[in-house]
This record gives structure tokens, C-alpha cells and sequence, in this order.
């Protein structure tokens, strides 16, 4: 079923959008979507003024308006988070992909890994019970050195320790990283190590023109990460 979310997080993504682009993109991800079902939600974001209509048969999000962050579930997020939870019921975690970051960038590597961020104590756990069940190559912590060599431009998947108190979100009822831990996380994490200089920047930029962030939130979770002084340097840089 399409939420109201999913079309909203398409239209922080483009500018201006028609309900068949729209429903190309929901269709790429899901086989159930109801083009009648599509029209109604979008009514009522029309209704609402969630969405603006610029002329017949376009949609776009009223001007300077912002949304809340949400990743997008692939079949694969599911897939593990699902494998998380019935083997490590009790273990706090989230899985994301690689891709939301896609959208806000300028040049676009191949992005094709997913992250699962689990507590620390259950991370070796974790790794192996993947590297077990899961056909895509699985990597615990990887070094510099082994992203660009294994992971970089390969389908895999990335277990990493979860920063305690590191500020996650819940979508279709799967734990993901809220926009301040995916903001903290691509400023020095091995595996953003292609986003640097003028690409992090324009990163930054897009996010906050797009979405709500909670700067006291970001911050927080950078002091916790020891780059609070890199986070804050984007934000005047920037002037966010």
C-alpha cells in the first residue's frame, strides 16, 4: 500500500513531479500500487496543502516548504531486518541502504551496499548469522582497505556498532536512521569516504533545503562521535 510518506518523499526529491512519474517511481520499488489509490492520496495532499498544484497535471511542495526524512524499504532492508529480529529479538538496531543518499547528491558513484548498525555487543553476532543466511557479501567494520576493494561498487552488506543513543526512526515498522544520524554518519564513516569537499557540502545543502533537522539533536550525536567541530564547520560553511 502507498502511504502518504511515499509521496511526500518523492516530492523532496523533485521539484516538480506528474502522477505518472510518480507512480513509476512507487512501481519500481512494490508490485501494489493502485494508480486510483494514488489519485485520492494525492487529492488529499492537494487538500491539505501538503502539495500545490503549478499547473494542470503537475504537483511540487509549496515553496520553501520542508518534510520529514524517511528512507525508502527495498526488498533486501526488509529481508534482513526481518532476519534481525526473529534471531536477536532483544538487540537494538537499524538497516538502511546506501542509496538515500543518491538524491542529494551531484555525482553519483554506484551505490549498491546496505548498512545494518546493531549494538555493539551483538554485532559479531549479528555478522555471522548474516554471513550465513544472506547470499550478498557480508563485512564486519571494514577497513579503509577493504571498501574500496571489496565493497565499493559491489552489492554487500556493512555490519557496524550502533553509537549508543544515536537518534534512529521507525518506517514500516523497520528501524532506520533518522536524517541527524544519516548527517553525522557520511562526515568521516569509511564507508562516505567518496563524499568529500565540494560533494559533502552540496550534500548538506540539499538535506537541509529538503528536510526538518533538529540541529540540537545533530549536534548532540556528533559531540557523541567525536565530530562535532567537522558537523558544525558544514553547518557555517554552509550557513544552515
Amino acid at each position: 500500500m502507498v502511504t502518504n510518506t511515499d509521496i511526500m518523499r518523492f516530492a523532496a526529491n523533485h521539484k516538480r513531479f506528474t502522477r505518472k512519474e510518480l507512480i513509476a517511481h512507487l512501481e519500481q520499488g512494490r508490485q501494489d500500487v493502485s494508480s486510483n489509490a494514488v489519485s485520492v492520496q494525492l487529492k488529499r495532499l492537494l487538500n491539505s496543502k501538503a502539495l500545490i498544484h503549478p499547473k494542470f497535471g503537475v504537483y511540487a511542495l509549496p515553496d520553501r516548504s520542508k518534510v520529514d526524512f524517511f528512507v525508502t524499504n527495498t526488498d533486501e532492508v526488509r529481508q534482513i531486518s526481518e532476519q534481525i529480529r526473529q534471531q536477536f529479538p532483544f538487540t537494538i538496531f537499524c538497516v538502511w541502504s546506501s542509496r538515500e543518499i543518491a538524491p542529494y547528491m551531484r555525482h553519483i558513484p554506484k551505490l549498491d551496499f546496505l548498512l545494518v548498525d546493531v549494538e555493539r555487543d551483538a554485532a559479531e553476532a549479528v555478522f555471522n548469522r548474516l554471513h550465513a543466511d544472506t547470499s550478498m557479501r557480508v563485512f564486519l567494520t571494514p577497513t579503509q582497505t577493504d571498501f574500496g576493494r571489496y565493497i565499493a561498487g559491489n552489492e554487500a552488506v556493512v555490519v557496524r556498532p550502533l553509537i549508543s543513543e544515536a537518534p534512529l526512526a521507525t518506517v514500516e515498522n523497520i528501524p532506520s536512521p533518522a536524517i541527524e544520524k544519516f548527517l553525522v554518519d557520511m562526515v568521516g564513516d569509511v564507508e562516505f569516504s567518496f563524499l568529500s569537499g565540494i560533494e559533502m557540502n552540496y550534500v548538506y545543502a540539499a538535506i537541509f533545503e529538503r528536510h526538518k533537522v533538529n540541529k540540537s539533536k545533530l549536534l548532540r550525536y556528533a559531540a557523541r562521535r567525536g565530530r562535532k567541530t567537522k558537523v558544525q564547520q558544514l553547518l557555517d560553511d554552509n550557513k544552515l
